[in-house]
């Protein structure tokens, strides 16, 4: 799946605008812009990854939902004649923008389920239709896993259903009593895994009119405004990251200058000790200054955009600041750093060392300190935009 992540919600035009409107400095027309587009996602294409054993049925669902037979022209490949290893698209004719993509069988490949979600591009799906047969599979239990790990959505089919009750008839089970212990149980297997059960349906691709086929089609349809919206959501740092690229790569060739300057000054001998060092603070000063007034991300910009969102700036500015819980703060390791260059410059001072030792110590000592704290602030504040476009989009 080629497509971008910004295409795919943003025409070529759009996506230029905003790019160009970011390099231009004007992050708010940028949020705004993005948030109208939030509220309007009906030409969204949404990728629906249908997914599941071999013989599962999945391949024939994706026929039964399109309104064909496997002998029909454009039909997906069932039985024997199933043999694809690699995902293929199916248009959903019921629902425009709608597409259908046949994965390859969860056991089609000889190697572990981490090497097949990496060989399938699991995470460039919008939402999943997991299928299986007879039983429920170990398999479906980690597919479900992974995909609400995602923070996106799945239903659970079991096909091939008229079986089963063909079964419980010779058995002389009413299918109503039987239908309730297949889905106890269905929920009961994903609750032992930790899984939140999905929507579960059990149907027959063969008999359209009969069990939960009908209820899974207009599940899908009533459902497709929340299925788009949650993905958009999901999809905001991808955006984001494809519209500051181009700014960010110059920035970064910004930080690898002054790093490289830095570097230089360092390494002309001085006779006070640490001088060098001090050059190498200021200089690292002057980028981080460069670097706030690039991204913005001042009170009064902030400010400006509450206003438009409505959500009160400290809602925005604790967002924008919320890191993982286990980051080390990225100022601890700069401030130790600095102490340890400064204590060896004015240690090699005082022990008279080799003038081309600290010459060579205090070009790399700068450049490392400067592109250090420089490199982690960039990262940081692209960060920071990233979180706080999640949080002017986010419903309170």
């Amino acid at each position: 799946m080629a497509q971008s992540t910004l295409s795919k919600f943003f025409t070529a035009e759009e996506s230029r605008n905003l790019r160009s409107m970011y390099s231009a400095g004007d992050l708010e027309a940028v949020i705004l812009q993005i948030k109208r587009r939030s509220g309007n996602l009906d030409n969204m294409q949404l990728n629906i990854a249908v997914m599941g054993d071999v013989g599962s049925g999945k391949s024939t669902f994706i026929n039964a939902m399109r309104g064909l037979r496997s002998k029909d022209q454009g039909a997906a490949p069932t039985g024997n004649e199933e043999t694809g290893m690699e995902p293929t698209r199916y248009p959903y004719r019921a629902l425009s923008n709608v597409h259908l993509w046949d994965l390859p069988g969860t056991n089609s490949f000889g190697f572990e389920i981490n090497n097949y979600l990496k060989k399938v591009k699991f995470e460039s799906y919008d939402f999943f239709i997991v299928v299986s047969q007879s039983r429920f599979r170990e398999n479906d239990a980690e597919l479900a896993k992974r995909i609400q790990e995602q923070g996106k959505e799945l239903y659970y089919v079991r096909s091939k259903i008229d079986n089963d009750a063909h079964a419980l008839s010779m058995q002389g089970v009413d299918f109503s009593e039987g239908r309730r212990t297949i889905l106890r149980d269905c929920v009961s297997n994903f609750q032992s895994v930790g899984v939140t059960p999905p929507a579960i349906f059990l149907i027959s691709s063969f008999d359209l009119a009969k069990y939960d086929f009908p209820d899974l089609k207009s599940s899908l349809v009533s459902n497709l405004c929340s299925i788009k919206s949650n993905a958009f959501s999901l999809s905001l740092p991808k955006i984001m990251m494809e519209i500051i690229e181009a700014k960010i790569r110059m920035m970064k060739k910004r930080v690898w200058l002054m790093a490289v300057l830095a570097g230089a000054l360092g390494a002309v001998p001085v006779p006070m000790p640490g001088l060098s060092s001090i050059t190498g603070f200021v200089l690292t000063v002057a980028g981080l200054i460069y670097l706030q007034k690039q991204v913005g991300l001042n009170d009064k910009f902030l400010q400006s955009l509450a206003s438009k969102v409505s959500k009160p700036t400290s809602v925005l500015k604790t967002e924008m600041n919320r890191r993982v819980p286990s980051k080390i703060p990225p100022v601890i390791p700069r401030v130790l750093l600095g102490i340890t260059i400064v204590t060896c410059m004015i240690a090699g001072f005082n022990y008279s060392f080799n003038p081309v030792t600290l010459s060579i110590f205090g070009a790399v000592s700068s450049f490392a300190f400067t592109y250090k704290s420089l490199k982690d602030s960039l990262e940081d504040r692209s960060e920071a935009v990233q979180q706080l476009v999640k949080s002017a989009l986010g419903s309170d």
